[in-house]
């Protein structure tokens, strides 16, 4: 090594000892140089500044809006799983899914067929129109948010 100002990379030996010659195999680096500098390139070059007050109140409003999209899908969500297992509806649990659920899946209701399975289990299919509805809203109500900054 004739350059006195290459950065080789040390190793310690199996007994905890430091060597001054590196493993065989082991990398040798050289550091970044800017006009016979240098730099630190673990330390980014950009100076970082904090969000302003409007990137904050986007970022907040995208979470929300994330926040309940994922709710009402995981209420329609949930109420296909319990259509699809043909859970009983006098439960009180199956009740209370139902009813809210209905809710966000009514306008969607007769768009598509049901299919009826066996078991009493029903597969309404209009609830994945819904899920795919509620996704794509949310996904551009996002962006939307996102044309602010």
């Amino acid at each position: 090594m004739d350059d006195p100002d290459r950065t080789v990379i040390w190793h310690p030996r199996s007994q905890g000892a430091v060597t001054d010659r590196p493993l065989s195999g082991a990398a040798v680096e050289e550091p970044v140089r800017v006009q016979d500098t240098a730099v630190n390139v673990n330390q980014p070059g950009v100076v970082l500044r904090s969000p302003s007050a409007l990137q904050l109140a986007v970022w907040r409003a995208q979470r929300i809006v994330y926040y309940l999209s994922g709710l009402v899908e995981a209420l329609i969500a949930l109420r296909l799983a319990l259509k699809l297992v043909g859970a009983n509806p006098a439960n009180p649990f199956t009740q209370a899914i139902y009813g809210v659920s209905w809710v966000f899946v009514f306008p969607f209701s007769g768009i598509v067929p049901n299919i009826n399975l066996a078991g009493g289990a029903v597969l309404e299919t209009f609830l994945i129109v819904a899920l795919i509805v509620y996704s794509l809203a949310s996904l551009a109500l996002v962006k939307l948010l996102e044309l602010l900054v």
